[in-house]
Order: structure tokens, then C-alpha cells, then sequence
């Protein structure tokens, strides 16, 4: 199926019956048809096609990976496994200077910190001081003798540097995933140098950092003791100033309570504390009496009345004599002087109880306004000298501001003193007790293998290598197959028949010779295209016909008039005709002017007859481009080229169309549904295949009648049949040639 779908504004014309007898050639591939292989297959025949350059390419990557193993020296790797704890074993519950505040165990940024100092500079310059590696000759020289002997002339300073080099450039740091495990590996042609310096590294390693903990604890101890010098000196300052302030104010401070509940306080402060709690008991024994002395006296005078022994001697007289006069009077009744008398007596008896009474009630009320009264001097005593405390010790406490300041300047002091000092002697203590969190779990030892070269490993390497490359190759050299146009596989790469091939000739000069040449191989190349052109319908050559190319410079204006000058010399009548109205050329060839031609008939000013002019060929009839229009497609679009074919098949015996290129345009594709065939030319070694395929789908895509190809300019003498040449060509640039006065192809020395 074809990938260019036809517009709906350009029809396919419908072809006429026995107008054309073109050969099948079947669906093309490379057009859009749906291949039914497999990817699969197509590529494992690729590969079979080019087997010979895949196994070329392969085996030279594996002689390649054998030379590199046999000239490779010998390597050999000494491992010593180092663990590096997160924390360090806790001797003592202090803390060092080291920071440790019991993060995650594995912490990247930690163990990153101890990949780089096993690869620093400095472990690598004390790993040569150690084993004195900046004398040792062979070492500096890989073990060579001729490389030792130059070594011995270098100064020692340079010596110290080439061997710190290559002690760090040699070390491999590997940590075991998951784990706190580093394997320190380094490489040497020496086994017992390698295990040597292997362990050398991680022994110097925990050293350093042993040195880096005790530095940085001297270091802490050093400042720390700077420090409490300084804070023990302002601390005694601000003592001696607050006791120096307290005496010439006369504050007096007492300390009172014990442990964290301790306090100061002044004395009147205390004294004004202990004279509050009497008064409020003052005033509470006041409010009491008062309240008694307030309430009335009868209780009282009741319960004085019960513990008075005279009224109760007279209540009991009394008593017994109301028993008696009860006793007479009901007797002898009422008026027997004995019940008189009685009578008598007891009254006498009831004014004594009265005026007893009178003096009892008397006592008490006394009794409680004097203890009211002495309660109430009591408080107001109290309360005068609360009252003169508070004066004083206001005037004690604006005196204490500037007290208090000087206090807090030396209660911070203290503290900050006490904390430095305590600090001190953590990190003096946890200092001098040399906890690591670095060990070496296993030595290095002499290797008995060496690790490099690997053999097996390098063939292999050098055996896949080379197979990829030789598989890219291919797939290289099966594309610029696939993309370069040549006669052996043009009609299966394009589905469209060769019509014939034209040689590539030196120059534009040589071109001209070999057209007026009719022996010449240009000339025999295009005769034998007309032949092909004789057989490609059933009534032979078309009538009317056009050449056009997938893009400019291709040779398609010089096939136009070669296939013109053969038809004279057969003696048909030819118009041929400029289709190219964007950039045309005929009358350059011809040295016409421009005044009329192809787009003054299809804008309506004329008709045939009054454009076409002949050229000095009898038979040759020429019909220009005319004046450029500014949009030539719109005149090609329309049915004026249509007419104009059909009135000028009636008047020769061929039209020949020199028609724009294809690609990027769209006038091509309208003049060839006008015409009876449509002609391709196709520069060998510029166009590519696909370019080529494009051009061949946008005619079938409008309906063009497409006889066939030519494959101008190709290069008989290389193989590839001119492959890499082309033509440098600037579609729409004028070229100023001298015309020539016989009718030759003068475009082939400009535009061709």
C-alpha cells in the first residue's frame, strides 16, 4: 500500500485504453509495502550477508585482546579487611571530643568520610615514611631494572612524591554492602609489596586516627583550660565586688533550707516573715474576743452563775424553804403564820439571789472587755512593727537591685565555671584511654595469583568487541548498500525500471563534445534510453512526456534536450518545453529572453502558436518558462496545462517537459497528471535511495504515470559506480554563462 495518499484537489486522470503497456515489476519494499518477514529473519540474513567482515572484525578484536594480555605485566592485589565500627567501645560513660549522639549505625555520610581518608594524600606520604618506600628503588621502578637504575637519578623530595603518587593512584577502596567491612586493596607487580603496603594502610590508618582523637582531646584540654582560667578569674571579681556592695549597703543575707530548696534571704526578710505569722494569730485571738465581748454576756453570766457557791447556797435555801410552805399551806392553809412567815423568808431569800446575781453579771462583762482590750493592744503592737519592717526592708530591697545584678553576673559565672570544669575532666579521663573504632579483622596476604592480566576475561572481551563492532559494520555497510542507487539493484530498491544509465564526464565542456558527438558514450547512453522509451507503451515513445529528478542538479535539463536532440535526429517534430518557472533555464541555453512562454498561456494571454518560438534545429520547437509568476502552482493547478498538452500533441509529434524537481515542490507532482508519462532522473552517488523512494511516492500519490528511470552521471572507472561524488547546486541562483550560438546544451555549464 503507498504511504502518499492522493489530494482531493488533484485527481488522478483516468488512464485511456492501450495508452500505455508498462511493465509490472510488483510491490517494492522500500515503498511503504508491509513486509510479511519477520525482523528477525531480516536481520539474521543481514548478518549472513556480511558474516565474512563480522568474522574478520571479530577475530581481530580477539588477536587485539590476546597481544593486550601477553604484553600486560603480571599484577598482583593484596586485600587486608579493616572493619570501622560506627561507634567506639564505651570504657567509661563519657564523652569524648568526637561526636556521638547515637545516630543510625550505618551512615552514609560517615562512611563516605572513611573512603576518602583511606584514599588521602597524607595516609599515602605516612605509608612511604613507614616502609621507607621513597628509597626503595624497585618499587619507584615496578620492578625493572632498567626503570630502577633511572629512578636513582631523580632527588629524594621527587622520589617522596612519585612514590606517594603511586601508593594512592594503586589503592582500591572497597566496602562489602551492608556492613561495616572495608576491603583495602592495593596492587603491585610484587605480591609481597602488595600485601605489604596493603597492610601498612590500614595499620597507618588506625594510627591516624588515633592521632586525629588524641590531638583533637589535647586540643579540647588546651582550650578548655584557657577557658575556666578566664571564667575562675571573672568569677572571683564578681564575688569580691557583690561582698564589697553588701557591706557598704548593709545587706545581710541568710541562708536558709539545704539542697536545691536552699535560699538567701535578708534578716529583715526573716524578721517580717516570723512578725506576719504573729499578727495573723494576734489578729485571729483579737477576732475571737471581740466576738465574745460582741455577742452579749448571757451564757457567760449563766455558766458564772453555776460555779458561784453563795447563789447556790441561797438557791438551795431557798428550795428547802418553798418545800415547807408547801407542806404548811396545804395543811393549814394560806393564812397560818407559819406559811406567813415562810412566806417572808423566802422573799427575802429571792432579793438575795437577785442582788448575787447582779454582781455576777457585773464580773463577767468586765473580765471579757478587758481581754478584748488586751487582745487588741496586742495586735495593734504587732501590727506597728510589721508596718516598720516593710519600710525597711523596702528600703533594703531598692538597695538590692544593683545586689541582685552583681549576683546573677556571679551565679553565672559559677555555673559556667563548674560546667568547664566538669567537661575538663571528662575529656581528660576519656582522653588518655585510647579507644579505637578501627580494626584490622584480616591481614594482607602475599597474593598467589595475579589478578591482572586475565586471559580468558580479555579474549572474551576482545571476542564480544569485536563481534559488536563487526555487527555494526554491517549494519553500516548494509545501509550505504541500501541507500547508494546502482544498476544492479536499482529496479528491487525503487520498484521502478531502469531506463538507462548516462556516464559521468569530466566537465561541462566534455558533456557539450559528447552530445554534439553522436559516437560518444554520452550520446550512445542516451539513445539507448530512447530505445528503452520505444518499448515502454504499446504505440512507443509517448507523445507527451516530462522529466523530472527528486531535487535540482541531477541532470534532468540535460536528458530533456539529449532525449530532444535524438528524437530530431529519428525526424519527429519536438516542442520542447520549460516547466521550471521558478527557476528556468531553457533560455539561457538558447540565449532568449524571458517575454512569453509557458505562464503568459496558462494566465490567458494567448495561445499556443503565439509563444513557441524554433530554435536553429529544424524541428525543434521551443516553448519557455515566460515571465515568473509569483505562485506557480496556482497555474498549475488549475486545466490550463491540460489543454495546452492536448493542443500541442496535435501539433507535434512529441512534447518533452522539463519539469522542477520533486521534493520540497509542488509543481512536479501537477504537471505530471497532465502528461502521458513521467520520466525520473536520479543522480548516482548524490541521490539516495529513500530520497529517491520519497520523490517516486508523492507522483504515485497524485496518479502519475511513472515509465521509468535514468541514473545519470555515473562513475564507471571506481567501484560503486561514482559513490561520493556530487554537485555542489543552489536551487534558484542565476548563473550569468555566455550563450552559445549552436544548438547545444549550454546549461551543462551552469545549471544542469
Amino acid at each position: 500500500m503507498n504511504e502518499y495518499l492522493p489530494p482531493h484537489s488533484l485527481p488522478a486522470l483516468p488512464p485511456e485504453p492501450g495508452d500505455l503497456a508498462l511493465p509490472s515489476y510488483g510491490p517494492s519494499p522500500y515503498l511503504g509495502v508491509e513486509d510479511e518477514e519477520s525482523a528477525l529473519r531480516r536481520y539474521l540474513r543481514l548478518l549472513y550477508r556480511w558474516r565474512l567482515v563480522i568474522l574478520a572484525i571479530a577475530a581481530l578484536g580477539l588477536a587485539v585482546g590476546l597481544v593486550i594480555s601477553l604484553l600486560t605485566r603480571p599484577q598482583y592485589a593484596g586485600t587486608a579487611m579493616v572493619q570501622v565500627a560506627r561507634d567506639e567501645a564505651k570504657v567509661i560513660n563519657m564523652g569524648g571530643v568526637e561526636n556521638d549522639n547515637g545516630e543510625a549505625r550505618f551512615d552514609p555520610e560517615f562512611y563516605q568520610t572513611q573512603y576518602t581518608v583511606l584514599k588521602s594524600r597524607s595516609l599515602s606520604e605516612r605509608v612511604v615514611q613507614t616502609l621507607n618506600l621513597a628509597d626503595n628503588f624497585a618499587f619507584l621502578g615496578d620492578f625493572s631494572t632498567g626503570e630502577a637504575v633511572l629512578m636513582r637519578g631523580l632527588p629524594r623530595d621527587q622520589r617522596y612524591q612519585l612514590a606517594t603518587k603511586k601508593v594512592n593512584e594503586r589503592t582500591v577502596i572497597t566496602p562489602i554492602r551492608m556492613s561495616s567491612i572495608i576491603n583495602v586493596t592495593y596492587q603491585s607487580p610484587s605480591p609481597e609489596m602488595a600485601a605489604a603496603i596493603a597492610n601498612s594502610i590500614s595499620e597507618n590508618f588506625i594510627q591516624s586516627n588515633l592521632m586525629r582523637r588524641y590531638e583533637a582531646a589535647a586540643y579540647a584540654r588546651d582550650f578548655l583550660q584557657n577557658r575556666l582560667n578566664s571564667v575562675r578569674t571573672r568569677l572571683e571579681e564578681s564575688e569580691r565586688k557583690a561582698v564589697q556592695y553588701a557591706q557598704r549597703q548593709g545587706l545581710i543575707k541568710v541562708r536558709s533550707g539545704s539542697g536545691d530548696s536552699a535560699s538567701e534571704q535578708s534578716i529583715v526578710a526573716n524578721d517580717l516573715a516570723s512578725l506576719s505569722q504573729q499578727l495573723t494569730i494576734a489578729r485571729a485571738q483579737r477576732a475571737q474576743a471581740e466576738a465574745q465581748y460582741r455577742s452579749g454576756t448571757g451564757g457567760n453570766i449563766a455558766a458564772q452563775s453555776l460555779t458561784n457557791s453563795a447563789l447556790n447556797e441561797l438557791h438551795q435555801e431557798r428550795a428547802q424553804l418553798t418545800g415547807q410552805l408547801s407542806k404548811l399551806e396545804s395543811d393549814f392553809g394560806p393564812e397560818y403564820p407559819s406559811v406567813v412567815a415562810l412566806r417572808a423568808q423566802i422573799l427575802e431569800l429571792d432579793r438575795q439571789i437577785g442582788r448575787e446575781q447582779a454582781r455576777v453579771s457585773t464580773s463577767v462583762t468586765e473580765d471579757l472587755g478587758g481581754r478584748y482590750r488586751q487582745a487588741l493592744g496586742a495586735e495593734q503592737a504587732i501590727q506597728g512593727r510589721v508596718d516598720a519592717l516593710k519600710l525597711q526592708l523596702l528600703g533594703e530591697q531598692g538597695r538590692s537591685i544593683q545586689y541582685n545584678i552583681i549576683q546573677r553576673d556571679v551565679d553565672t559565672n559559677r555555673a559556667l565555671y563548674d560546667a568547664l570544669l566538669q567537661r575538663f575532666k571528662e575529656i581528660g579521663i576519656a582522653g588518655g584511654i585510647g579507644t579505637n573504632n578501627i580494626s584490622i579483622v584480616d591481614k594482607a596476604l602475599p597474593p598467589k595469583r595475579a589478578y591482572k592480566p586475565n586471559i580468558v576475561l580479555n579474549l572474551l572481551l576482545g571476542l564480544v568487541l569485536g563481534l559488536l563492532t563487526g555487527c555494526a559494520v554491517a549494519v553500516v555497510l548494509e545501509h550505504l548498500k541500501e541507500a547508494e542507487l546502482l544498476p544492479r539493484d536499482f529496479t528491487s530498491k525503487l520498484g521502478v525500471p531502469l531506463l538507462g544509465a548516462t556516464p559521468k564526464l569530466s566537465g561541462p565542456r566534455d558533456v557539450q563534445k559528447a552530445l554534439l558527438e553522436p559516437k560518444s558514450a554520452l550520446s550512445e547512453a542516451y539513445f539507448s534510453i530512447l530505445t528503452a522509451l520505444r518499448f515502454s507503451t504499446n504505440h512507443g515513445i509517448p507523445k507527451a512526456f516530462m522529466l523530472t529528478s527528486a531535487q535540482a542538479g541531477e541532470g534532468k535539463s540535460t536528458t530533456s534536450l539529449a532525449l530532444a536532440l535524438g528524437l530530431l535526429r529519428t525526424g519527429s517534430k519536438v516542442l520542447l518545453i520549460d516547466g521550471d518557472m521558478r527557476n528556468p533555464s531553457l533560455h539561457k541555453t538558447f540565449s532568449r529572453e524571458l517575454d512569453s512562454g509557458l505562464s503568459n498561456i496558462l494566465s490567458g494571454e494567448g495561445r499556443l502558436a503565439d509563444h513557441v518560438t524554433e530554435s536553429s534545429e529544424r524541428g525543434l520547437h521551443l516553448l519557455l518558462a515566460g515571465q515568473l509568476p509569483p505562485n506557480p502552482a496556482e497555474l498549475l493547478s488549475g486545466d490550463g496545462v491540460a489543454r495546452l498538452i492536448a493542443e500541442a500533441t496535435k501539433q507535434f509529434d512529441h512534447v518533452i517537459i522539463d519539469a522542477p524537481p520533486i521534493l520540497g515542490l509542488a509543481d512536479a507532482p501537477l504537471l505530471s497528471r497532465s502528461v502521458e508519462a513521467t520520466v525520473l532522473v536520479f543522480e548516482a552517488g548524490r541521490t539516495s535511495a529513500t530520497q529517491a523512494r520519497h520523490a517516486i511516492g508523492r507522483l504515485r500519490a497524485v496518479g502519475a504515470r511513472i515509465l521509468g528511470a535514468v541514473l545519470a552521471k555515473i562513475d564507471f572507472r571506481h567501484s560503486g559506480y561514482g559513490y561520493g561524488y556530487g554537485y555542489e547546486y543552489r536551487y534558484g541562483e542565476a548563473r550569468g554563462k555566455p550563450a552559445l550560438a549552436k544548438v547545444v546544451p549550454r546549461f551543462l555549464l551552469g545549471k544542469s
